[in-house]
């Protein structure tokens, strides 16, 4: 009866793990962070973080992991109010709110979306991990399809441009804006570039006739 408490209390101590490696990943970045920094900002020593993690690089990539599960929570959170959708203008303003919520998250914490650049590129060195990074943008494309699927379903409108291109679309854009945002901090024309990006995604969805 007491083994489901104990697992209980391992994953909870793992998570908490976790957490404070994130947290020093990005306070410090990755190539700067030690084994023996991330048992520091644990609490914990080194033989504690190798019990929950194994090697370093197992660390990394379970942070990585966890990245991906916050960002897809936070775009799932964007998801419009159906009431709003049935009002008149409601899917331009919903992509456009979506969209902006999400990039409020970016201006909000640089440092994590610095962190988990930093992570993507170290999966991506080595060959047996980056298959986690195609999983990471699989993810966030089904998420934000998903997005758009059910959005357009509600207002009763049709999509010109196919939900998952378009959801493409939005995450190499987001991307781009991300590492220039992280370039120069500058936060007036990080806003001005995700007004065009915003106008780009709602004209593909419309159909907007070609020039």
């Amino acid at each position: 009866m007491t083994a489901p408490a104990r697992a209980t209390t391992r994953d909870a101590r793992r998570a908490d793990i976790l957490a404070a490696a994130i947290r020093a990943l990005a306070r410090e970045g990755v190539a700067e962070t030690t084994t023996r920094m991330l048992a520091a900002e644990a609490q914990v020593n080194q033989a504690t973080l190798r019990y929950y993690f194994g090697s370093k690089d197992d660390l990394l990539l379970a942070a990585l992991q966890e990245m991906m599960r916050r960002t897809q929570e936070v775009v799932a959170a964007a998801t419009p109010q159906p009431a709003e959708l049935r009002k008149p203008g409601g899917l331009r303003r919903a992509i456009a709110e979506s969209i902006s919520a999400f990039w409020a998250h970016v201006e909000a914490e640089p440092e994590l979306q610095q962190m988990q650049q930093e992570l993507t590129h170290y999966a991506l060195r080595r060959p047996e991990s980056a298959w986690l990074t195609r999983e990471q943008y699989g993810g966030y494309t089904a998420v934000v399809e998903a997005i758009f699927c059910a959005a357009f379903a509600v207002a009763g409108q049709t999509c010109a441009t196919p939900f998952d291109a378009l959801a493409r679309f939005v995450i190499a854009g987001i991307d781009g804006l991300i590492l220039q945002f992280l370039s120069d901090r500058d936060t007036a024309r990080a806003r001005r570039d995700l007004a065009c990006l915003i106008a780009a995604v709602i004209a593909l969805a419309e159909g907007a006739p070609s020039p």
